[in-house]
């Protein structure tokens, strides 16, 4: 395991970590907004180890984001919500909301938090240290994450716990730590309470081999 993060996914997680991993790591504009379809819900039974269906990519501020033909976003807009309630549904929540957290742009963050985030201490601290930095533009092609694979290691209907590996340019890996909650009938990303210290992003050699594989983007 390498020491320290390899350069561009250090680069690229030290603007995250502003935000993120400095809080710890639904406002709609109605026409920022078009409903592709109600969230869905699903009679399919739990299997963790099901990768999302009929998923394709869509470009957010230079990262490509998963978008499940089933499992959600189904509202695309400013902001990204409509997950089922499912392990495949929670994944794709946690990695949207995560990314889009850390690379809104002024103006439209505050929307985005709000659609996104579960109340709480980390919010809050995410909140404060978002208003005082400016992010302008979108993520830097050289050192921004390839969205690569998710690993469950906890699912029950009201709340997930799982890691999100990306990968860079420079063939280093992270694996992001990340907590999402049913909450009004969608999925709510979870951040850590900062006096708690958590370190929820880290560099490792590999992905595991039994985590949840997200094809390519082409």
């Amino acid at each position: 395991m390498r020491a320290k993060p390899a350069h561009h996914a250090q680069t690229f997680t030290a603007a995250a970590a502003a935000l993120l991993v400095s809080a710890a790591a639904f406002t709609v504009s109605a026409c920022g907004v078009s409903d592709q379809s109600a969230t869905k819900s699903t009679t399919t039974a739990v299997d963790p180890a099901r990768a999302p269906a009929d998923v394709r990519w869509e470009n957010y501020q230079g990262v490509q984001l998963p978008i499940g033909g089933h499992d959600g976003p189904s509202k695309l807009g400013t902001t990204a919500a409509g997950y089922t309630r499912t392990p495949q549904g929670a994944a794709l929540a946690a990695i949207n909301h995560s990314t889009r957290l850390s690379l809104a742009p002024d103006g439209v963050w505050p929307q985005v938090a709000a659609i996104s985030l579960m109340p709480g201490a980390g919010k809050d601290s995410w909140v404060l240290a978002r208003a005082q930095i400016s992010i302008t533009a979108p993520a830097n092609a050289t050192v921004a994450p390839q969205i690569a694979a998710y690993q469950l290691t906890a699912y029950t209907p009201d709340r997930a716990d799982l890691t999100v590996y990306a990968t860079y340019s420079d063939a280093s890996i992270t694996a992001t730590t990340e907590t999402v909650r049913w909450v009004s009938e969608d999925w709510r990303l979870e951040l850590p309470d900062p006096a708690a210290k958590t370190q929820t992003v880290q560099s490792v050699p590999a992905i595991p081999a039994e985590a949840v594989k997200l094809a390519p983007a082409k």
